[in-house]
């Protein structure tokens, strides 16, 4: 089995070894995820204090997966597992797996072993209902306990670390504000916990007090002394306590493990938008942040994750070193998707809202760059990915080619047609440098699958297209995004951004069936109405297009203000079938084939599609393999777009060719 271990200290291999014997009272669990415990397994990798490092050290202690053989429980029912290393297997006495509740994800569940430490420490502490709390210390121990105080009743939480880097965890947390170590004073909160494992948090916990409250020192500490200010103790009337999850009996451990549990359930409790998402072969770095970057919260490693590809070893090929350029709504699911790709890494950043790329690399890794000069002037970035608003990709990815990176830019091109035609020509004179354009849909198995049926002639000679795009964007979308974290106006001007639902979404659905049919399209037939929601001259919300491929007729229609939106639906039929790709891949057949089986398989998610497309961007740069979308294939697409606005202006047929041709519509 693959797994884990530390040979030394700061030094993390992913290994083969053998799978640990099974026996009486002993349940395999086949795991899927292993979550990073970041204060226990920084302080083995470092060998700190009190940390009990004896290399080589298999680290990690908590995860989720399905049950192998040893259990009462069926074999496969989905499990929390407790003492369990990084590994795909583990085999733990039966008091160590709990069945996870329905709707519970795995990643949640899988920190089972860190919230028992922070239930006891609130239990310790003696945490009463509508008590305000502070927990200071920003790492993922902190973030549980002050998620779990909250979820317990908290009326307040106040959050108080040593720096700003983690302070976007808080956007999840109702409750919680964030406190600053000598800011102005409150008189402080009845029950403090502190969680950073340090003589100077200590003392901020102490000062961080009301008269007569209670502090509890929560976990492991990692230094062998500290000052208490016992005078202070004394004058304030504090109780100092310690609470250590390694003192609790088992009837202890039950009882805060049944209430954990129920609180999942209930939706009370995550730390899913907390840790970042890494195939469990990227575990060296992974432990290399968890050892040089304090701003790192945690990981969760994906067991289930495929290997890396027959010949490869996981280390042996250098990753292709992104920079990002622009940390929006876009950005930051660039970032996740990074950290779980195969032979990519984030290595930088830059959003003109310096938080916004703060964020990004205290989640995903990298640095801040000042600007896009200084992050283009790096020898580390090999290529840039452009997720700006759509009239700033030509600047963008002329200066990432003068700067010698290979460029991958967000849909669309550009913000019109003549701006895409100058960048397609660019990169058609970088022949040195790659370029392409990310619609996540070719990566998909599902499209995958219908084309290679159509190019088989399992449904005959295509004859027709329904594509559809049913969704519900809230009014803030067009202010700030559907996140809120990048306020701004752009997506409400149609000189910034080109239009509005057919070229910010549509357009994934014009591609899909150019790329599904192998062909262009001839004309376009066009309806818009404007939206109800963004009250801005030119950008439309419900569109319907009827495009015609020689003999082939494609219907698109799509809206943003569908209420309970059905999302991407589409499908090709033809004299001996169809086939569907959307919401999930099925083929029918005239008799007496008749149909296939629908694909039972996970739709993958949409980090899933952009991590296997940067993946297979890196392999294109480094072994020359055609790139998904070219930057001419996008042309191609944004010409349709061009062509549907021209078509609902005049309310007549456009040709694209003629549009990209510059001719007269």
């Amino acid at each position: 089995m693959r797994a884990v271990v530390l040979t030394g200290p700061g030094q993390c291999e992913f290994v083969d070894r053998d799978e640990p014997p099974g026996g009486p009272g002993l349940v395999a669990v086949d795991l899927s995820v292993s979550v990073v415990s970041p204060g226990t397994e920084r302080a083995i990798l470092l060998a700190l204090p009190n940390a009990g490092a004896r290399f080589p050290e298999y680290p990690g202690y908590q995860g989720a997966g399905t049950v192998r053989s040893g259990s009462a429980l069926p074999v496969g029912t989905r499990v929390a597992v407790r003492r369990a290393r990084h590994a795909e297997v583990a085999v733990v006495p039966e008091r160590f797996v709990r069945p996870l509740p329905d709707r519970v994800r795995p990643v949640d569940a899988a920190v089972w072993q860190l919230a028992l430490t922070a239930l006891h420490g609130l239990e310790t502490g003696g945490q009463r209902p509508g008590e305000p709390v502070t927990v200071v210390g920003g790492g993922l121990l902190g973030i549980i306990t002050r998620r779990l105080a909250a979820a317990r009743g908290a009326s307040r939480v106040r959050a108080v670390a040593a720096s700003a880097a983690k302070a976007w965890t808080l956007r999840a947390e109702p409750v919680s504000v964030r406190h600053e170590p000598g800011g102005p004073d409150d008189g402080g909160t009845p029950l403090v916990l502190d969680v950073t494992d340090s003589g100077p948090g200590l003392a901020v916990a102490i000062a961080a007090a009301a008269p007569g409250g209670r502090v509890v020192l929560l976990g492991s500490p990692r230094t062998e002394r500290a000052d208490v200010p016992l005078q202070l103790l004394h004058d304030r009337d504090l109780e100092l306590r310690g609470a250590h999850v390694g003192r609790l009996g088992d009837a202890d451990e039950d009882r805060l493990s049944d209430e954990f549990f129920a609180l999942l359930e209930q939706g009370r409790f995550t730390v899913r938008d907390v840790l970042s998402d890494y195939p469990a072969h990227k575990a060296p770095q992974v432990y290399h942040r968890l050892a040089t970057d304090r701003t790192f919260i945690s990981a969760a490693l994906r067991w289930d994750a495929p290997r890396p590809a027959a010949g490869r070893s996981a280390t042996s090929a250098r990753p292709l070193r992104f920079g990002l350029v622009g940390c929006g709504d876009i950005g930051i699911e660039d970032a996740k998707a990074l950290a779980a790709a195969d032979e990519a890494e984030l290595v930088a950043c830059f959003d003109p809202v310096a938080d916004l790329a703060e964020e990004t690399t205290a989640r995903f890794g990298g640095s801040r760059s000042a600007d896009v000069p200084a992050l283009l002037a790096r020898s580390d970035v090999d290529a840039v990915i452009v997720a700006t608003p759509h009239d700033t990709h030509e600047q963008l990815f002329a200066a990432a080619l003068a700067a010698g990176k290979h460029v991958l830019l967000e849909k669309p091109v550009a913000q019109d047609l003549p701006t895409a035609r100058r960048m397609a020509e660019l990169a058609h004179s970088t022949r040195d440098l790659i370029t392409g354009v990310l619609f996540p849909t070719r990566t998909d198995p599902r499209f995958g699958q219908a084309r290679e049926a159509i190019e088989a002639g399992e449904i005959g000679e295509p004859l027709g297209v329904t594509a559809t795009y049913f969704t519900d964007k809230p009014p803030g979308y067009f202010q700030g995004g559907l996140s809120g974290r990048a306020p701004s106006s752009w997506r409400l001007d149609r000189d910034r951004a080109g239009g509005g639902f057919l070229i910010m979404n549509l357009i994934h659905q014009i591609d899909t069936v150019r790329a599904l049919l192998g062909r262009e399209v001839d004309r376009v037939y066009a309806e818009t109405a404007p939206s109800a929601v963004a009250d801005a001259e030119g950008i439309e919300d419900a569109v319907t297009l009827v495009l015609r491929f020689g003999p082939i007729v494609a219907t698109l229609i799509g809206s943003a203000s569908v209420v309970g939106g059905t999302g991407m639906r589409t499908s090709v039929w033809g004299e001996k079938g169809e086939v569907a790709l959307t919401p999930g891949f099925r083929l029918v057949r005239r008799a007496p084939l008749g149909p296939v089986a629908p694909d039972d398989c996970p739709a993958p998610t949409a980090i899933d599609l952009r991590t296997t497309a940067f993946t297979r961007f890196a392999r294109a740069v480094r072994d020359g393999t055609p790139v998904d979308v070219t930057v001419a294939d996008g042309l191609r697409t944004q010409a349709v777009v061009a062509a549907g606005y021209e078509a609902a202006r005049l309310g007549r047929a456009v040709e694209p060719a003629r549009l990209l041709d510059g001719g007269a519509s």
